[in-house]
């Protein structure tokens, strides 16, 4: 993927609104979105900030509604669909490296470590069992390629569904430097293109970046691998409220200047 595509830059500040870690709440996510759909403006823009899936109990629903918002914020505000941006999290890379679970050099472990971080839920919206999948993995190689084919089949019954996957960002920036969004981690002093997987396994030193350490005057997060909740530094703001364990789906608006003009929850 060329660098080009691993991020994408707002050429120019504006009005950002931000969706945190929704891990298959479709529910609230209607409600966020209905939220927002009341106060969204001709040339707003919209990042979810990844794990859209994961944990909770409608995994399929929630990339559908996903989709039908923005389909729904195009048509109705005239917005390009380059103001809308859909970042990766760790729950859709989990996802990812799920799909590719046959080359992997001991899959039983892999899948072990994943099932305990939220994919059974994935795995079960889309007809597919943990139980399976560890027999397939046990089985040998041939067996677990049969599995990991079949279970892109079974994402490929829902429509949009993939090709979403495939359009993910690993985050969003404004040019001026006002704004950066991520899933959930940024190592500080690193430039953007070095990050590599600390986007969606980092964040352990996320509430203490500065404009220096990072290069943007606001870094935004929308999950948290430790205690959830929506937290704001002096330059960081958290949006993980919970979502898929016992919380809530959280949002905010960014103004032009970085500054967090609503929040969001449901």
């Amino acid at each position: 993927m060329a660098q080009a595509e691993v991020w994408h830059t707002f050429p120019e500040p504006g009005r950002t609104w931000v969706i945190g870690a929704v891990h298959g709440e479709m529910a609230r996510l209607r409600q966020v979105h209905d939220e927002i759909s009341r106060q969204y403006r001709p040339g707003d823009r919209l990042v979810y900030a990844g794990n859209l899936m994961g944990y909770g109990p409608d995994v399929v629903g929630t990339l559908n509604e996903a989709l039908l918002f923005r389909r729904a914020v195009m048509a109705r505000f005239d917005t390009d669909p380059e103001d809308i941006v859909m970042l990766r999290g760790a729950q859709e890379e989990m996802w990812r490296k799920l799909l590719q679970l046959h080359f992997a050099p001991d899959p039983v472990t892999v899948l072990e470590w994943m099932l305990g971080r939220g994919v059974t839920a994935s795995l079960s919206a889309y007809g597919l069992s943990a139980e399976a999948a560890l027999d397939a993995a046990q089985e040998g190689r041939t067996a677990l390629s049969r599995w990991t084919g079949h279970a892109a089949d079974q994402m490929d019954d829902h429509d949009g569904h993939r090709q979403l996957m495939a359009h993910l960002r690993h985050a969003v920036v404004v040019k001026d430097g006002s704004l950066l969004v991520v899933n959930a981690g940024f190592d500080r002093g690193v430039a953007l293109d070095k990050q590599l997987d600390s986007f969606w396994w980092g964040g352990a030193d996320f509430s203490s970046l500065t404009p220096e350490s990072s290069g943007y005057r606001l870094a935004v997060r929308g999950a948290t691998h430790g205690a959830f909740g929506v937290r704001f530094g002096r330059h960081t703001v958290t949006l993980d409220g919970g979502a898929g364990r016992g919380g809530t789906v959280c949002a905010a608006l960014f103004g032009q200047e970085g500054n967090t003009v609503q929040v969001i929850e449901a």
